[in-house]
């Protein structure tokens, strides 16, 4: 949920649209020497922080897909805006060797301007880009840095997202996620329009990994689009996130030369390349996390919130209050020994039962990533009830994600969407009285289906209960688990 936009400045409107007019076809390109009087005169005189120490930048610009034009000027004013401010030093290069960890650990940040392509496969260059990330350095996209390493999943993690399309090359409305963020200053809170071609992103696009800073203001934007895929409507424009120890900044403005010489977008990009430096202190916690509702059902430290699975629910009703409470403690105790946090994943080795939430739950809407290995076997109950599934692809062709028992009611999967064994997915869950649907890797697996009680046929599902990550024999990991409730009416305690 956003506050309600802002009117727009007029000094804003001006700097924004009148920068980014369209250029129609029969235009004459300026030259490199115009396009450059130009970005000279939009250049800042400082940046919004003091270097903690002089800073050097990689601006990588290597293609194996599409090549943008901008690309050249690009390159040219954010390596002028870094001389100009004093904020870093930078070296333009295409060449693949300087990800090798001894020539990488020369830079504090690494810039991709809209590279597009599987760029390089050699696994040792590929792990010294994430450590050297996870090692306190920064990483920036600009445009179409979502747009490559489509084969190497680390780097969509790491970036936040792949690209998927652009529906639009126009004007569109820009809105502000996040007024009061440092990265966002120049803005002053006040949504805005541009001409240039904006993104849509897939997975691993996510608010609960991602700080969204700006973001396509549907409201203001033509939506009857050809190639619009995400129903959720939520389109980012930039964001920030932690990533181990280090900071990425990526926003998707810069397909057309003039939005280098905007000073107001040439200006959210010095803040970000300044945030991933780690010279602007400011929040990259997910998106998430201040939306109002949502909760995070793991805190990726400890297993507070979680006990150990006793019996099944008709069998919980029958026991005492006493013999409910011993059976707990040989639960939690099972628990503790097969259920662990490591690196801010919840790990289970195989054996043991199922981990449960401490608390019931109603109707309700739930995001959960999960990893198997090969054989893979698992899902999650809902309201203590199987199961939303979870399966190795390999053995079982329909797919993860179907109500696996259900006898009467639809019960596989719409479509295969599973990655690759040994690769996250993510499931959104919404559960609303019997009725669940379910969508996997952004894809819809399941459309409002009723969910069978599975331990008493003959009754509805339980109108609260325990969520549960079922084990079943197999080794499972499971991140980022985040739930809203919609209703409280039917919630348990």
């Amino acid at each position: 949920m956003h506050a309600p936009a802002r009117p727009m400045t007029f000094t804003l409107m001006f700097a924004l649209f009148a920068a980014s007019a369209a250029v129609s076809a029969q235009d004459q390109a300026p030259t490199m020497d115009e396009m450059l009087t130009k970005v000279a005169a939009a250049l800042p005189d400082k940046a919004p922080a003091i270097p903690q120490a002089a800073r050097r930048l990689l601006v990588f610009t290597l293609t194996k897909g599409y090549r943008h034009s901008s690309i050249p000027i690009g390159a040219e004013a954010l390596k002028r805006m870094g001389e100009k401010t004093g904020a870093y030093q930078t070296e333009i290069s295409e060449d693949v060797n300087l990800f090798k960890p001894e020539s990488l650990k020369r830079f504090d940040a690494v810039l991709m301007l809209s590279t597009t392509g599987e760029l390089f496969d050699d696994p040792a260059m590929r792990q010294a880009v994430l450590d050297f990330v996870r090692s306190g350095r920064g990483w920036i996209g600009i445009h179409a840095a979502t747009d490559c390493f489509y084969q190497w999943p680390d780097y969509g993690e790491m970036i936040g997202g792949y690209f998927d399309g652009h529906p639009w090359h126009e004007k569109v409305g820009i809105k502000i996620d996040d007024a009061k963020h440092p990265v966002n200053a120049v803005f002053a809170g006040n949504p805005f329009e541009i001409v240039d071609e904006i993104y849509q992103f897939k997975y691993p696009y996510a608010r609960s990994k991602l700080h969204v800073l700006t973001s396509l203001d549907v409201t203001r934007t033509a939506m009857k689009k050809d190639g619009i895929h995400r129903a959720d409507a939520d389109f980012a424009v930039s964001w920030v996130r932690g990533y181990g120890n280090g900071r990425v900044f990526n926003c998707s403005l810069g397909h057309r030369e003039e939005i280098y010489w905007n000073p107001t977008v040439l200006r959210h990009y010095l803040a970000g390349i300044q945030f991933a430096f780690g010279d602007l202190p400011a929040e990259s916690a997910p998106s998430l996390q201040t939306t109002p509702g949502w909760t995070r059902l793991f805190n990726g430290k400890d297993l507070a919130g979680w006990k150990g699975l006793v019996a099944d629910p008709p069998a919980r009703a029958k026991m005492s209050a006493a013999e409910l409470k011993s059976a707990q403690v040989t639960a939690d105790e099972s628990m503790r020994a097969h259920w662990k946090v490591e690196n801010g994943v919840l790990a289970f080795d195989g054996q043991g039962s199922h981990l449960c939430t401490a608390r019931d739950y109603g109707d309700f809407e739930m995001l959960v990533d999960w990893k198997i290995e090969p054989g893979g076997d698992s899902g999650i109950y809902l309201r203590g009830s199987p199961q939303v599934q979870i399966w190795d692809p390999a053995q079982w062709p329909q797919g993860s994600g179907g109500l696996y028992n259900n006898e009467k009611n639809p019960k596989d999967p719409l479509a295969v969407a599973d990655h690759s064994v040994g690769q996250w997915n993510t499931f959104h869950i919404q559960m609303t009285g019997d009725r669940v649907t379910v969508a996997l890797n952004d894809r819809l697996v399941v459309d409002n289906t009723v969910l069978e009680n599975y331990w008493e046929r003959g009754k509805p599902i339980y109108p609260s209960g325990q969520i549960e990550l079922q084990s079943h024999g197999t080794k499972l990991w499971f991140r980022d688990i985040w739930i809203r409730q919609i209703s409280s009416g039917n919630a348990g305690k």
